[in-house]
């Protein structure tokens, strides 16, 4: 089937602006016949802090306004996400003073509980609320929320945060994992460099296990990215990869994919605690620019991807990493296994030199790439005059590290991904998307093209 005979039909519509976030989170409910979304006015500038932003559902192609939160970042909206098979969903607010979960009713349209604790994922069932500190994100330049002070702001690696479990019955929250247990976890790490902070929490299948990014800085400015898991029992705590690493989702409870590079020499010597000396930290930074400058030039502006591919690491105490899809995908993108038929992923790349970003499906067994559509980038530069604003509480070593600029363009709307997910029985690809002239969620239903593609496969 070519792209041309794959119709894309749009969600929402005009005037304002309406969004989802990340593509880790199921977006209907087990009916199917709603679709949460946000729902802002303004899109040209990172969120202000204080701003309050629609909270709801799209019905039949309108969007039913239930509520609002403060909690919103354009790349993962407010994690807003359906609780197990009810008409309940939860989504990220300011609850007091802290970062908290706002439980809401579909049916009712009316909000009917509060929790001091944040939801980055839900379990299956409903019952427990796994969280991330999203006021130390938002100041080490991560998806975080602007609005609340990062109480940990002058602790490298806080063992009172991390990963916090909330139980929505009871409401006992306890904390999974603190900051610095991940951060002294196995060999290699440079726990003393900058500050550590974790990142893109996601649960496999069974949600007996949690996988999330532990991110810090070295010397040389560079990220270090390490990929871990942890029972949701706070049991068998494992760094399965180091170096640069991405987007990633669960094929099965054993098998996560990601891009990226693992485990390389040249990401082990840069993460050398020696190199922190303060006087190697400028020598090393003009080395670095040097070495990108030169791998650029050789390789016509792609250096960005040299070395990078996705890759299967089994969740175990001596992880197995297998290159898959090389020469086929060959970029960054956000994946999402299929819920009902896990064979199957959606993904999707960045912009290319043509500001055209691509959505597809992959199949694992037959390493089939089928491409879904083509979508326009908008050319527009964000409003940079209430800069001060956005970046209050961002701290200052992030912002020497990239242009403000920069910054505000990628934690604005315009800077939109599609973030594929999928609806709940496993049919439709709904993704995010600003082609039309406005940031809005489209849809995509593939159940006969998946189902007419397998069944060709029995006449092979």
């Amino acid at each position: 089937m070519n792209m041309e005979q794959i119709k894309i039909e749009r969600l929402t519509n005009t005037p304002k602006h309406h969004l989802f976030g990340f593509h880790d989170l199921l977006i209907t409910n087990a009916v199917g016949d709603k679709y949460l979304s946000l729902e802002v006015d303004t899109i040209n500038r990172p969120p202000l802090p204080g701003e309050l932003f629609g909270v709801g559902y799209v019905k039949d192609g309108h969007f039913v306004h239930v509520g609002e939160t403060t909690a919103m970042n354009y790349p993962q909206g407010a994690r807003q996400q359906w609780v197990g098979d009810t008409e309940l969903f939860t989504v990220n607010n300011r609850v007091g003073d802290v970062w908290g979960t706002d439980l809401y009713d579909a049916q009712a349209n009316k909000l009917i509980d509060r929790f001091e604790a944040t939801t980055h994922m839900l379990s299956k069932d409903g019952h427990y609320a796994y969280g991330l500190d999203y006021a130390r994100l938002f100041r080490l330049g991560g998806y975080g929320y602007s609005g609340i002070e990062d109480k940990n702001q002058n602790v490298a690696m806080p063992s009172d945060t991390g990963i916090s479990k909330l139980n929505l019955k009871t409401r006992q929250k306890d904390l999974l994992v603190s900051v610095r247990q991940v951060a002294e976890c196995g060999i290699g790490c440079a726990s003393r460099v900058s500050h550590h902070y974790l990142t893109h929490l996601c649960l496999n299948p069974s949600c007996t296990r949690v996988a999330f990014l532990h991110r810090y800085f070295m010397a040389d400015g560079g990220m270090m990215t390490r990929l871990m898991t942890i029972g949701t029992d706070g049991t068998n705590l494992r760094c399965l990869a180091q170096g640069f690493l991405s987007h990633f989702d669960w094929k099965d409870d054993q098998i996560i994919y990601i891009f990226g590079r693992a485990n390389s020499s040249l990401d082990m010597l840069r993460n050398n605690s020696f190199l922190s000396n303060p006087l190697l930290v400028g020598p090393i930074k003009i080395v670095k620019k040097i070495v990108k400058f030169v791998l650029s030039k050789g390789n016509v502006g792609g250096f960005t991807n040299v070395g990078k591919y996705f890759m299967m690491i089994k969740d175990s105490h001596q992880p197995e990493i297998v290159p898959f899809a090389q020469n086929l995908i060959t970029e960054d993108g956000h994946p999402m296994t299929n819920p009902v038929n896990r064979n199957w992923c959606v993904n999707d790349t960045y912009p290319d030199n043509n500001g055209i970003r691509t959505l597809m499906l992959y199949n694992f067994s037959e390493n089939r790439r089928i491409d879904l559509g083509q979508f326009q980038m908008l050319n527009e530069k964000p409003d940079m005059i209430l800069a001060d604003k956005y970046f209050c509480g961002v701290d200052p070593k992030i912002l020497s590290n990239i242009s403000r600029e920069e910054l505000a363009f990628t934690r604005s709307g315009l800077h939109c991904d599609l973030h594929p997910r999928w609806s709940r029985d496993g049919r439709q690809v709904v993704f995010d998307s600003i082609h039309e002239g406005t940031r809005q969620i489209y849809m995509v239903d593939v159940r006969n093209l998946i189902m007419k593609y397998e069944q060709s496969l029995l006449y092979i």
